[in-house]
């Protein structure tokens, strides 16, 4: 009897973990393949977008990202989803993943470092409102090794795609979700499904 109670445990944990495993695997082999290079195409206060190409492409990418602003302009709006470079709409194409990061997420990542209540408490010291140089703070008490790496935790990506915007992009972005003037930062990957396979990473502040 215990022996069935075994195996009835490890087939509901191997059904429990076998999709996220795929979809984990699935979405590796669609963003992180070694053939693939990351460019940033566009940069604002309220997004930036990052797309990847494939090596042999990149140099004739980059070039003609550098010389033609018709063809900048085009590759922009189509990350964005819209005619308008201000619509703030997603790309075309299948979503492959999508995460947030919200005041209670940063608010949990804390606790969880240096204890229960520390957000709380370092939030109240500051008055409840916080400035982008009261950031460094809330990154020590994360106990993460630097904003980009508590930013990708967070929203389940690599430092890497993070570190493509500037560390003051993620300073206004923490500061703003804790004051409450945005609600989150989110983070979506879309497979492009034109001209050579790309995908769109665009990370906005919502």
């Amino acid at each position: 009897m215990k022996k069935l109670s075994k195996l009835i445990s490890l087939v509901l944990c191997l059904s429990l973990l076998c999709p996220t495993v795929a979809f984990a695997a699935e979405t590796k082999q669609i963003t992180e393949s070694p053939n693939m290079q990351d460019i940033l195409i566009d940069s604002t206060d309220d997004y930036f977008i990052v797309v990847s190409i494939p090596e042999s492409e990149v140099e004739s990418y980059q070039n003609r990202l550098d010389s033609d602003p018709e063809f900048r302009k085009n590759e922009i709006q189509q990350a964005l989803g819209k005619s308008s470079a201000t619509s703030r709409a997603l790309p075309p194409g299948p979503i492959e993943y999508q995460s947030y990061m919200y005041k209670s997420d940063i608010k949990a990542v804390v606790d969880a470092a240096s204890g229960s209540g520390a957000f709380d408490k370092w939030l109240t010291g500051l008055g409840w409102t916080v400035s982008a140089a009261d950031i460094a703070g809330l990154i020590k008490l994360s106990k993460k090794a630097n904003i980009f790496i508590f930013a990708a935790d967070i929203l389940g990506t690599l430092a890497q795609w993070a570190q493509q915007e500037r560390e003051e992009w993620w300073k206004e972005a923490y500061k703003d979700i804790i004051n409450g003037t945005i609600s989150a930062v989110r983070y979506t990957i879309v497979q492009n499904t034109t001209e050579y396979p790309k995908v769109w990473r665009v990370f906005e502040r919502i």
